[in-house]
């Protein structure tokens, strides 16, 4: 028996053995991809590190360029509210005070001085402001029709050609200017 069990000795050493090579190269294995994995992780670890870091600069970045956006807004703010009270002081200042200053500073515009109304005519259907200038300066052209024209624009209106039966035109006195031309 002590054969038999050497043999079985032997053949279990030998199980024992081809059983220990199998799970050894198992262990093996094991610890391998334990490693891979172990590696993997530091990697994956690293990885998470390095991006946190970079969300971290990149958060920073953004912050910084947030903060300058604010500043600026803040700055166009405070700009826009002082020129507002700069307008409302300017709009509570009675007109005079601007025309007054304007007078000062460049001087004193001499009022235009009113023409001299030789007569008022009252206007029939058919004449029209040329045909007044005519009449009275001896001319119908532009610049003579003209001079009628704005000493009544108040009663005329915007377009010389618009005038109707009864208006009561103003002739003034040729300027200067047009005399010469005569």
């Amino acid at each position: 028996m002590s054969e038999d069990n050497e043999k079985k000795n032997i053949f279990d050493q030998m199980i024992d053995m081809v059983s220990t090579r199998d799970e050894k190269q198992e262990v093996e294995e094991l610890q391998k991809e334990v490693q891979e994995a172990q590696l993997k992780a530091m990697a994956a670890k690293e990885a998470a590190a390095k991006a946190s870091i970079q969300d971290e600069k990149q958060k920073a970045e953004l912050q910084k360029q947030l903060d300058e956006a604010n500043k600026r807004a803040a700055e166009a703010e405070e700009k826009a509210v002082l020129l507002e009270q700069k307008l409302q002081a300017s709009a509570a200042k009675p007109p005079s005070e601007d025309a007054d200053r304007w007078e000062q500073r460049y001087g004193r515009k001499e009022k235009a001085a009113e023409p001299k109304i030789i007569t008022t005519h009252e206007l029939t259907s058919e004449e029209t402001l040329s045909h007044l200038a005519l009449k009275y300066y001896g001319h119908a052209t532009k610049p003579y029709w003209m001079v009628i024209y704005e000493a009544n624009k108040d009663v005329v209106g915007d377009n010389p050609n618009l005038v109707h039966k009864g208006m009561q035109i103003n002739i003034p006195e040729l300027p200067e200017e047009l005399k010469d031309k005569e």
